[in-house]
């Protein structure tokens, strides 16, 4: 009798300890489910085109939160709007989850000027064209050399080479076209002793002529000593007759004896 009641004992206790297993079971499943939201998923919306302002109510509408990871210049996307996304458009994500941006950079990339002076037109097209600048106007002038480049300028005014300009940007090239369609038509060089570089530059162009080098004998530390140099010598003389695109060549100094100098030589020849 007494096995019979203990044989009876560890059945109960093994099938309780079997119910309890399983309820445990249960429990931790349900819990999971709960705790993973298993089955429950959202459709991540299309945030290309958009812009960060107009990408956040939809994805809180969608219970989705956003990051901006990354930034990227493309040309003729709008500048802050959303061109990539992950996960992908239409995937099938938990609700909470992060969705990575990445927008197209606010700024214009900023491009260096190469030097494409005195180099041919086709040449210096192909150049500026490749780095992302548009040419607009190409102005022909007189000069000593065919098809060379003369100056490149941006929004009406020279540009310096590795000056930096938003990619883009549209400039205007100076090219030079042979004397020799010239025949007949002469200019004359002027004096340009005494005259500062901005008022030298002035007077080379207003008389169908090139500016050239431009020298100093010592190089000005910022633009406001610049101003306060002087012509003293110039390349081709004052007064010579010169086919028109004839490139000029000056050199300044601060040294006023030197341009004063240069001055009563020229008086005493002319």
């Amino acid at each position: 009798m007494s096995n019979i009641l203990k044989s009876k004992y560890l059945w109960v206790n093994i099938i309780i300890a079997i119910a309890v297993v399983f309820l445990l079971c249960i429990l931790i499943l349900t819990f999971l489910k709960f705790y993973t939201r298993h089955g429950e998923f959202v459709i991540t919306p299309d945030l290309k085109g958009l812009y960060e302002n107009e990408a956040e109510p939809i994805l809180k509408q969608n219970r989705l939160k956003m990051e901006v990871v990354d930034s990227v210049y493309l040309r003729g996307e709008k500048p802050g709007m959303i061109v990539e996304q992950t996960p992908k458009a239409n995937s099938k994500i938990k609700s909470g989850r992060v969705v990575y941006l990445t927008i197209n950079a606010k700024a214009k990339k900023q491009i260096v000027v190469p030097n494409v002076l005195n180099v041919s037109k086709r040449q210096a097209l192909s150049t500026l064209n490749s780095l992302g600048f548009v040419v607009g106007n190409v102005d022909v002038v007189p000069s000593e050399y065919a098809d060379l480049v003369l100056d490149i300028k941006y929004k009406g005014r020279s540009v310096e080479v590795g000056e930096q300009l938003p990619d883009g940007a549209v400039l205007s090239l100076t090219v030079g076209e042979n004397g020799s369609n010239y025949e007949g038509i002469m200019a004359f060089v002027p004096i340009l002793t005494g005259l500062s570089q901005s008022d030298a530059e002035r007077k080379i162009v207003a008389n169908e002529l090139i500016v050239g080098i431009i020298s100093y004998d010592i190089n000005p530390a910022n633009d406001a000593e610049k101003a306060q140099y002087m012509v003293y010598r110039q390349s081709p003389d004052p007064g010579e007759r010169v086919v028109p695109g004839k490139r000029v060549d000056i050199w300044l100094s601060k040294d006023t004896k030197k341009a004063q100098a240069q001055k009563e030589y020229e008086d005493e020849f002319f």
